[in-house]
């Protein structure tokens, strides 16, 4: 039985799509509980637990020893003291979008292993990072947590930069409807009607946060 919300589930689901997988790091571990359970789920041979305060570093310890894992835990801010490890997969979860990507694009390593990312806000700003700087997002999953929706990515690095639209920004390019996806909708919705009172009051036209606003009224009404 899994330790994980539906939130953290959905990461080690999209992980069981990485194929010979060494070594799984967890960046900005807090507890560790993502490392303990990608360890005893058996989606990688080892596994690092890597947090920018050591204070969450010392619990996941404690965490692993509890549950009988081998984890390394390593004080890093992002990937900086992992570079070179060889690491084959990565998470990086329960962060800001602005945030992971920055992480994400100053890394060599990131580029080399499938990541997994679940921002809790900015997504447009991570989604647009990443098509902007050759990452590929292959899957994205929408999932409800504890009472709010979130999305989490399965990305690669091809070198390649993708096209998208206004909407893709906003709500990704796989948009399979369900009632997750339709909850993700009512939360991008009220903020683009906040949003778009910014952009009217700056004069600029409003096409494309109509378009947004039109697309995920279809998607709740009713809902």
């Amino acid at each position: 039985m899994s330790i994980l919300g539906n939130r953290l589930n959905t990461v080690t689901d999209l992980l069981k799509k990485c194929e010979n997988n060494h070594l799984f790091a967890d960046i900005g571990s807090d507890h560790a509980f993502l490392a303990i359970e990608v360890l005893r789920q058996g989606l990688c041979k080892k596994a690092i637990a890597a947090d920018i305060n050591e204070m969450p570093l010392l619990k996941g310890k404690e965490n692993a020893q509890n549950f009988g894992v081998d984890i390394e835990f390593i004080l890093s801010d992002g990937f900086d003291n992992l570079e070179g490890l060889g690491i084959t997969s990565a998470a990086i979860c329960g962060m800001g979008g602005e945030l992971i990507a920055k992480i994400v694009l100053r890394s060599e390593t990131a580029k080399n292993a499938l990541l997994i990312l679940q921002p809790m806000s900015a997504q447009d700003e991570l989604r647009k990072a990443l098509w902007d700087n050759g990452f590929v997002i292959h899957k994205e999953v929408f999932v409800y947590d504890s009472g709010k929706p979130y999305t989490v990515m399965q990305v690669t690095f091809t070198g390649e930069n993708t096209e998208y639209s206004y909407l893709d920004l906003f709500l990704g390019k796989e948009r399979i409807v369900t009632d997750e996806f339709k909850k993700y909708c009512q939360k991008v919705l009220q903020s683009a009607i906040k949003r778009r009172l910014g952009i009217i009051a700056r004069g600029e036209s409003t096409d494309d946060i109509d378009n947004l606003i039109e697309y995920c009224q279809t998607q709740t009404t009713n809902f």
